[in-house]
């Protein structure tokens, strides 16, 4: 163990971090031509421009680019091996000190891209041995969200760095990283720094999930359940926006109608459980929760314990791990355990929300658009939409509806937001979509009207200006019975004097 890291090698896969989108590519090269030898550069992503709209020189060298659409970066679903197999293509066809350099921020493109991200470290590498050529994938500190970051320091070997390169002690061989446990990674990490630390059994532990909180998946309780068989359980996507989906690492989608089960209360008792993380819930709860008029107690327990079964069944699958522990029962409760690492939309929704605030306050508006831009696509309806309205609205228990609401409230002010840089930036139809948006969900949203009266106003457009203040009054009329906003009238005023 202690022993496993060797000096590297040119044809890895090296990970480059910088903190400004404009010098990412510049310092990037700067650095590969002093401690990997470059002659030459082939680069994924957008390139800087000279003002005559030609790509520049950087350090001596003219990049030929390759752009993520043309790799299949942002298809959806996304498909690595089609990556995989267009770079070895084009790696193939370059003289033997080309610097392969990939900008990561293609994993803000699509949600596909974002739920994925962490399939091109293992490719990277194997490119990078495959075609004797480093590989350097660029991460924008200041752009990319903690997960992603997370997802670098464990999947690249080395990291070229401005005191030349640099073996990355967080890193983790693909298998272990692929499909090892949290504990047995960080055994390994452990067994890195002195071999007495290694434990004989590193699978015994496991945890199950945290809850809601953002970082759910990666915060882990030490006094969880056993599960057999946890080394083939692979990681899934779980999209709680909209449609309650969850994908496996295949990309199948788990099928909630399991034969003898009720669709959705099993679906229900998923989202449940979900929201509840490692403390569980209590069995009584769950019975009180999916059938509030059953006759008995005895008799709601009864219909839970098949629910439970029929949720087992629908997260095995055809799986043959008849023990996959999906779902544990703890004395009287019964905890939800997905697999380590699993994804979250609402996890990369609420960090992108949290980054794109702080490029906004720093006045990085190019950073700040392509964080909303991401969050925006994430959003694909409000939380568990597709949950009975009966179990959502549980005053008793609220475990969704302030939640969903408190969610619904952040994707608006992504639209706000958005629509306010657009909108300085006379960029006047990117604009007035967000405005749209915002309104589809909620026509009485003030912002919303503010900036489509604004957009008007810059474009000479007065009778539109009147015509969006009319849909505000006609929406207050019918929607809300409260007085109108004296402020978004004083704008209104000011704008068609």
């Amino acid at each position: 163990m202690a022993g496993r890291k060797k000096t590297p090698s040119n044809s890895q896969s090296f990970a480059f971090f910088g903190a400004k989108q404009s010098e990412l590519l510049r310092s990037s090269v700067r650095l590969a031509k002093a401690h990997l030898n470059a002659t030459g550069v082939l680069h994924v992503g957008p390139l800087p421009q000279t003002r005559t709209g030609r790509n520049a020189v950087i350090d001596g060298f003219r990049p030929q680019p390759i752009s993520v659409e043309e790799l299949g970066f942002e298809r959806v679903p996304i498909s690595f091996s089609v990556v995989e197999k267009e770079l070895a293509g084009r790696l193939a066809e370059t003289p033997k000190g080309t610097v392969l350099t990939v900008d990561m921020g293609w994993g803000l493109q699509t949600a596909s891209a974002t739920a994925n991200f962490e399939g091109w470290m293992a490719i990277a590498q194997r490119l990078a041995e495959e075609a004797n050529r480093p590989i350097v994938s660029l991460y924008n500190r200041s752009l990319l969200i903690d997960e992603h970051l997370l997802a670098a320091l464990r999947g690249h070997p080395v990291v070229l760095a401005a005191e030349g390169i640099t073996p990355n002690p967080h890193w983790l061989p693909p298998p272990l990283y692929a499909k090892g446990t949290l504990r047995e990674q960080v055994n390994f990490w452990l067994g890195g720094i002195a071999p007495s630390l290694v434990r004989d059994s590193p699978s015994a532990d496991r945890h199950a999930a945290e809850g809601a909180d953002p970082m759910w998946l990666l915060n882990r309780r030490s006094d969880e359940p056993t599960i057999p068989g946890e080394n083939l359980r692979e990681r899934w996507k779980i999209r709680c926006f909209g449609r309650l989906r969850i994908y496996r690492a295949n990309g199948s989608q788990v099928n909630w109608a399991v034969p003898g089960g009720a669709r959705m209360k099993t679906k229900t008792l998923f989202a449940y459980l979900l929201q509840q993380g490692g403390k569980g819930a209590r069995s009584d709860d769950l019975a009180d929760l999916l059938w509030p008029s059953a006759e008995n107690a005895e008799a709601a327990r009864n219909r839970l314990y098949h629910t439970v079964r029929a949720l087992r069944q629908a997260l095995q699958g055809s799986s043959r791990n008849e023990n996959s522990g999906y779902v544990l029962r703890d004395g009287a409760s019964y905890i939800l355990a997905p697999p380590d690492r699993s994804w979250l939309d609402i996890s990369a929704f609420e960090q992108l929300c949290r980054q794109s605030q702080s490029h906004i306050t720093a006045r990085d508006l190019d950073e700040a658009l392509v964080c909303l831009r991401a969050a925006d696509r994430l959003y694909s309806g409000d939380l568990f939409e597709d949950i009975p309205s009966e179990y959502v609205d549980d005053q008793e228990r609220d475990w969704c509806w302030t939640r969903r609401y408190w969610l619904r409230d952040m994707f608006l002010k992504v639209q706000r937001d958005a629509a306010r840089i657009y909108r300085e930036r006379a960029e006047y139809s990117a604009a007035l979509s967000h405005c749209q948006k915002a309104l589809k969900i909620d026509p009485l949203a003030e912002f919303a009207h503010e900036e489509a009266m604004l957009v008007f106003a810059a474009q000479g457009r007065r009778e539109a200006i009147e015509r969006q203040y009319a849909l505000y009054a006609e929406s207050l009329s019918r929607f809300d019975d409260r007085p109108r906003s004296a402020e978004l009238k004083k704008i209104f005023q000011s704008l068609v004097k």
